[in-house]
């Protein structure tokens, strides 16, 4: 028609040459593309095509992509159930499968993928090392009696309770756990699942336990006023047995060409170690659950409350002290776990040797069995968060035009 002609008449000579830019063949959906034409920037825009699947696939990739947490709620699940499977003494066997055979080989994978080097780099990160140990053994025990003492002095008597009461039975418990060192296996595990500096959580978990046997013995004598001759011997055979020789034994097979570095590559060591991980909450669950607790469900309720908060709270004031020394993410997450988690491999023993004789030993007892497996269950919940956290750091956030 005459419109069109006439719009092809007004066009511009040197404009006639120039072809209609196509789309970039490798646009994806959603994306901002950009293509040059003989000199000229296009930018496009493609409608997103919403994601396929309905509720049913939605569920399912959003299971597989929270796999740990929907397996860590199922493995309580499961030991409330049928608690007596996974005690001590039970058909699964725990003290050998979980304490040497689990704990075992969660050292030897960390001897087959960590370097040398890097663990002797651990090892002159002083810095690292006086905060974890610091703060677990002096900063923690130190918060924790004079918080229990102004409770009992000033806020206990207020609300009408009696010296001697089971309440005060309870502080001594949280006195008792503030004093002991970090965890062996644990803080490890949960370090390598954030991706943080394993070296680090070998290292202090190590040395840690190590000076809790010494320390944390002068330690519960000072808080509590009590006399005990810890098995020194017996404690350092098991840590020999569990993480020194099962770290060595790795360290060897990964140098000496026993598994080549191909097959190394292959082994899926962040999910053997998360099911390991698993079976070490099934089993300390089991253990909680086949316990009779002898307070009250408020009591109970209160207790958790006070020591959920005191993890939170502890692993924000750590994170506060990493970060006023400019440590890295991956140091910061080591030192969340390894300084803020208490073991109840070296508490309960202890516990029952101060407290021999004692009837209230049971209560006194009961803030170790609810923090073990509370520090298990935060620091699992935390994974992604903290994962995702130090995959950032370093990484500048983009800013748009």
């Amino acid at each position: 028609g005459p419109l069109r002609g006439a719009s092809q008449t007004t066009k511009h000579p040197s404009m006639a040459s120039i072809p209609e830019p196509r789309p970039s063949v490798h646009a994806k959906t959603g994306d901002k593309s950009k293509s040059r034409a003989n000199g000229i920037k296009v930018r496009r825009y493609v409608r997103r095509t919403p994601g396929g699947g309905g509720l049913v696939a939605r569920s399912l990739r959003l299971a597989k992509s929270q796999w740990f947490i929907l397996a860590v709620f199922t493995s309580i699940f499961l030991a409330k159930m049928n608690p007596s499977f996974g005690i001590k003494g039970g058909p699964l066997k725990p003290e050998v499968t979980v304490k040497y055979i689990g704990v075992g080989l969660i050292f030897f994978m960390s001897g087959l993928s960590l370097k040398t080097e890097e663990l002797a780099a651990a090892a002159m990160n002083v810095k690292v090392h006086v905060t974890i140990q610091g703060f677990s053994l002096l900063v923690t025990p130190l918060m924790i009696c004079v918080l229990a003492g102004f409770l009992e002095t000033s806020f206990l008597p207020l609300m009408g309770v009696e010296a001697g009461g089971d309440v005060l039975s309870l502080l001594m418990g949280i006195r008792v756990l503030s004093c002991l060192p970090p965890p062996v296996s644990t803080g490890l595990i949960l370090t390598k699942a954030t991706e943080g500096n394993e070296a680090v959580a070998i290292f202090n978990g190590t040395i840690g336990a190590f000076l809790g046997v010494i320390v944390t013995p002068l330690l519960v004598m000072k808080v509590t006023g009590g006399s005990a001759n810890v098995p020194i011997a017996s404690i350092f055979s098991k840590l020999f047995v569990t993480v020194v020789l099962p770290l060595a034994l790795g360290q060897i097979a990964k140098y000496s060409s026993i598994i080549s570095s191909s097959t190394l590559k292959r082994i899926p060591f962040s999910t053997f170690r998360s099911l390991i991980l698993l079976m070490i909450i099934y089993t300390t669950f089991c253990s909680t659950f086949m316990k009779e607790l002898q307070i009250t469900g408020g009591f109970f309720l209160g207790l958790a409350a006070v020591l959920l908060m005191q993890q939170i709270c502890n692993m924000f004031f750590v994170k506060a002290i990493c970060k006023s020394q400019k440590m890295t993410r991956s140091d910061t997450v080591a030192a969340m776990f390894c300084a803020v988690h208490k073991s109840l491999t070296l508490g309960m023993p202890i516990a029952g040797i101060v407290f021999e004789g004692d009837p209230k030993l049971a209560i006194i007892t009961i803030p170790l069995l609810v923090y073990h497996p509370m520090q298990i269950l935060l620091g699992s919940l935390l994974v992604p968060t903290l994962r995702k956290w130090v995959a950032n750091d370093g990484v500048l956030p983009t800013t748009s035009k």
